[in-house]
């Protein structure tokens, strides 16, 4: 297998497959600049199964060397193309912090509390569409009240996610993934710019409180500037505080 590995998750799980798994390592794909998981994949594997990240063919090239069984994205920023997602023999896992098919793509603990739910984090198969492929599994995650905040829910993803991909690598290793997979259906796929949008009140739009505080919640997440609004061509920002009382 390959592994594209990225960022604080992408590192705790190289270092449990390291330590569980080692002989499953043919590769790894790495980010230059990220400094810290690349000087822990040089301590225990050879620079010639270290692959940094490029557009070029050259990592096609690379790729296709080591004639991996499946490819599995540990928190991979990057979209795989179409040419790259044909290499691995039996597929592309990705693990992703939502309840899949709800909230694909960029910021979904911003858009799972703007709509209340559900919570979760998910482990797919990769097609060419975003977060798109079947579902082979999904945790629910319970007990969110309104103390939690976009940066809670976010961190609380994180560590399901880990607990997830753990629990069930035994499985996904497996050549040809037997049994069923859960139906992706269509639903939308978020963008960055459509968090920013949303996170701008006008103050001649009328609000239902509930939405808004919602709002506030998902977006108090250092650091962003929280909920904006604009007055006298001057721009404010929101955050706040909810902690349960008697």
């Amino acid at each position: 297998m390959i592994f594209f590995a990225y960022g604080k998750i992408g590192l705790i799980l190289l270092k449990f497959l390291f330590k569980n798994f080692r002989l499953d390592i043919k590769a790894v794909v790495l980010i230059k600049s990220d400094k810290e998981i690349v000087k822990f994949a040089k301590k225990k594997i050879s620079r010639n199964n270290i692959i940094f990240w490029s557009k070029s063919s050259i990592l096609d090239k690379k790729l296709l060397y080591f004639k991996p069984e499946k490819f599995f994205l540990l928190w991979w920023p990057f979209i795989l193309k179409k040419k790259l997602l044909r290499i691995p023999k039996n597929g592309t896992i990705n693990i992703h912090p939502s309840y899949l098919p709800y909230f694909k793509g960029k910021d979904p603990n911003f858009w799972a509390i703007l709509n209340r739910g559900p919570y979760g984090v998910s482990i797919h198969n990769v097609n060419t569409k975003i977060d798109s492929g079947k579902i082979i599994f999904r945790k629910k995650i319970n007990k969110i009240d309104s103390t939690i905040d976009g940066k809670k829910l976010y961190n609380i993803n994180l560590t399901e996610l880990v607990k997830l991909f753990k629990n069930k690598y035994k499985f996904l290793r497996t050549k040809k993934l037997n049994g069923p997979k859960l139906m992706n259906k269509k639903t939308k796929i978020y963008k960055r710019k459509d968090m920013v949008k949303e996170s701008k009140i006008s103050l001649n739009k009328t609000y239902k409180a509930e939405y808004l505080i919602n709002l506030l919640r998902a977006k108090n997440f250092p650091p962003n500037n929280g909920v904006t609004f604009k007055k006298n061509n001057k721009t404010y920002s929101i955050n706040i505080k909810i902690k349960e009382v008697d």
